[in-house]
This record gives structure tokens, sequence and C-alpha cells, in this order.
């Protein structure tokens, strides 16, 4: 009886305390709601040790790359860490160009004479060292050279027919979107030794002096009418010359007087992927070039910023290029076999420097003719002793004839230079004068080279190049 009247009461309290435990779950819930909100904001505590796991994690990755990394510049602004190095150079070349025409008829309609602002150049540059004697370069391009055969002046109908004609209605990419192509040069090498460098990639092959020579260290605004005209006869031309293919190449000699390189590369120049690309040829190029510093060591800047008053320096290169250029495979027909060869010299005293070329150009056809041309280069200068000014002048050339007509056309050119600081910051002018026989063309777009015909120009350029 006790027992049931125990149930009883429990049973009646519950029911009176009813209301109590709804209240109380409502006021449960609001407690939680709270507790979830004041979670979201953490605490000064609950932020340092988040911190403080964030770096220490940190820390340990940095260790895996061979410890803390380092960084500054030196001719470029570099990063290391461990085996690996990255380095960052920047150049831009700010210009202001004026093309005049003696014969009005010569000048493109309906512009007339050229002139304007422009930067050619604006190149980011990453190169470096990976492990195990691995050294990497890639070069991007985002200067606004543009092209003369994809523009207003009229030219390009003209082209187009040429392209053609020349090559055996292959594909027009041969001449036009390159100034389209983003990434000029890109390569990793292993060296083995440093005469034994294996290179593979989008690289530059075996040409004239004056095109090995990298935009940064001419002694002109640009390169000369003769190498221009030479370079638009080999494939890969933008403003040198890039293929895609391997290089080896190195130095010997007890002092390092000799150095050599040799390419064998596609033959279709830059912007072509062969394996899905049908008017690709499947014949390869191959290019070589030697090269002896005789007297110091000259490497392939010009000027004379790196000579020394009473002392001597000289340097004698040889190269050749060739090419069995097949307008088709699917049936076979071979367009022409493509020979270039040149010799060049460079020799320097003190404040004074001079380069001097000479270059041939055979393309023999396969269903007969063959074309011809020659170019030549001479070039002077002189560093005043205990300042930045330097003047120079040069004559260069190309003739050439086939079975139709002969072309030719000839420079004399004169510039000023202001080293601000050398080549990284400096200050150029020149003006050159053109004397063009019969029709003449050129596909360089960086010099500003354009179609003048028979009738002489005139070319100034003023530029102002930072190189970091």
């Amino acid at each position: 009886m006790g027992t049931s009247r125990w149930f009883i009461g429990l049973a009646a309290a519950a029911l009176c305390a009813g209301p109590a435990f709804a209240g109380s779950l409502e006021d449960r819930v609001a407690r939680v709601e709270q507790q979830l909100a004041s979670r979201t904001t953490p605490s000064s505590r609950e932020i340092q040790s988040a911190v403080d796991a964030y770096l220490a994690t940190s820390q340990a990755d940095a260790t895996l790359v061979g410890g803390p990394g380092q960084a500054g510049y030196d001719g470029g602004f570099w990063i290391r860490g461990g085996t690996f190095l990255l380095k960052i150079n920047l150049t831009l070349q700010a210009r202001y160009e004026y093309f005049d025409w003696d014969d009005s008829d010569a000048e493109p309609s309906p512009g007339g004479d050229l002139s304007g602002f422009s930067v050619p150049r604006a190149t980011l540059k990453f190169s470096g060292d990976a492990t195990c004697d691995v050294h990497y370069y890639a070069e991007f391009e985002f200067g606004d050279a543009g092209s003369i055969y994809d523009n207003r002046n009229g030219f390009a109908s003209l082209t187009a027919e040429l392209d053609r004609e020349f090559n055996n209605g292959q594909d027009e990419r041969l001449f036009y979107g390159y100034d389209q192509q983003i990434m000029r040069e890109a390569w990793i090498e292993y060296e083995a030794a440093p005469a034994a460098i294996f290179r593979m990639g989008l690289i530059r092959t075996a040409t004239t002096r004056q095109l090995m020579t990298s935009p940064e260290y001419q002694q002109f605004v640009d390169i000369s009418l003769a190498s221009s005209f030479l370079g638009s006869t080999m494939p890969g031309w933008i403003s040198r010359n890039y293929d895609y293919g391997f290089m080896l190449h190195g130095v010997l000699g007890c002092d390092g007087a000799f150095s050599y390189l040799a390419t064998v590369t596609n033959g279709d120049g830059i912007g072509h992927r062969n394996v899905v690309d049908g008017y690709t040829s499947d014949n390869l190029a191959y290019s070589a070039r030697i090269y002896w510093d005789f007297k110091g060591h000259m490497g392939y800047e010009e000027g004379a910023l790196r000579q020394r008053c009473g002392e001597w320096t000289g340097a004698v290169g040889a190269w050749v290029h060739y090419y069995a250029d097949a307008a088709s495979h699917r049936p076979y027909e071979k367009f022409a076999d493509r020979l270039t060869w040149g010799v060049d010299l460079a020799l320097g005293w003190g404040g004074f420097s001079m380069t001097a070329a000479y270059n041939m150009v055979s393309w023999d056809f396969d269903n007969g003719g063959d074309i011809t041309a020659s170019t030549y280069l001479v070039q002077l200068g002189y560093l005043f002793p205990g300042t930045a000014w330097e003047v120079a002048a040069r004559w260069d050339g190309y003739m050439g004839d086939d079975d139709f007509d002969e072309v030719g056309a000839y420079e004399y050119a004169f510039g000023v230079n202001y080293y601000i600081d050398g080549h990284a910051d400096k200050i150029s002018v020149d003006v050159a004068f053109i004397t063009g026989d019969d029709f003449n063309i050129n596909a360089d777009t960086y010099p500003g080279y354009n179609v003048s015909g028979d009738s002489d120009a005139m070319l100034i350029r003023l530029q102002w190049q930072l190189a970091l």
C-alpha cells in the first residue's frame, strides 16, 4: 500500500511540473544557441595558438628544401632555397621611331610617313638552377612590336601572295601570328661538364654574332638591316632565331677560350607543335657555331663597357644552318635545300670596339632555280674615357638575286648612347639612311625597317632601356 502511494505521488508531481519542464527546455535551447554564437568569435588566446601552429608548420616545410631561403639582387632579383635558385629579370624598351621615304609613291597608303611611340619589348625572364646540375630558362615577351605582315599599311595582301608563291601553298603561319607568341624561349639543360651541356626545349639556333647578342646588349637601338634580313631567311625568326629541339654546347681549353654549340631542331620555327599541326614538315634542321676568344673574353656584348684602357680583346666565330625544307610529305615534295652560313669578327681596345660579319644565303629549289644572297656588316664604336657617352657608326646591307630579279638594300647608320647605369639603364638615339635597289622587303618587326621599294628612306629612333 505504501509503495502504490509513492508511485501515485511521483506521477502527480510530474503532471504538476509539466509547464516547468517545458519552460526549462526553451531555456536550454537558448543557452545552446548562445554558446554556438560565442564560439564563432575565437578568443585572443585561440588566435595566437592558431598563428603559432601555422608558423611552426611553415618552418618545418622550409627544411624540406635545404633550410630557410634567401633573396636579393645581383644583375636580377633572385631567390634561393637549398640547391634551388630562381632569378627574375625584366627588360623595358620605350621607343620613339620616325620613318620617312624620299619618294612619296613608296609611302604606305593611307598612312604616309610613319612615326610614333611604342614599347617594342617588355620582356620577363625566369632562370636558375635545380638539383643535380640542372639549369632552366624561360622568356616571355609582352611588348607591342606588332608585324608589318598584319597591319593596315596595304602590304598584307602582297605578303600573302609572296607566302603562297615562295612556300608552295604551305601554312601561312610561316609569316603570320609570331607577334602573338608570348613565349620566346624556354628550355631545361643538364651540365655534365663545362664542355658538355645538353639543352632541350625552345632554343636559339646558330647564327651571326649580332643575332647571338641579346637585345639588352646592342650598341644601337636595335640590330642592323643586314642582320634583320639574314634572320628572316631562317626558321623561327622573331627578333632572334628560335626553334624547338635540342642543343649541345660548352667551352673548351684551359681558359675556356673556345666555345661551341650544335642544334637539331624541327625547322618549322616558333609557334608550331608538330604532332598536332598537319602543315609541319618531318625534316629536321641542323646548325652549329664555333667561337674563339683569341684575346680576353668578349662574350657577345657589343660596345666597350667590359674593356679596359690599353688592353686588347678579340674573338672570331663561324656558323652554319641547314634545312631540307619539304613542301609536303603526303605525297613527298621538297620545297628547297636552305643553307645559310657566315663568319664574324669582334675587336676591342680601350674605348674602341668593332664588329664585322659576312654571311651567305642559298636556297636551291627542288623544281629548279635558286636564290642566293649575301650580307655584310662593319660596326665601329668609341666610348669616351671617364664618361658615360659612346658614339657608333655602321655600314651594312644585303644583296640577292634569283632567276627573275635582283634585290638589295644598304644602310649607313650613326648612334649615340648615354649609359646611366651601363646597359641596365641607358638612353640611345640613332639615325639610319637606307637605299634600296628595286623591290625589297624585310620581315623584322623590332628594328622597324619597313618596305621602301626603290626609294631612299630615313629611320630615326630614340629609346630608353631599363634592364633589371
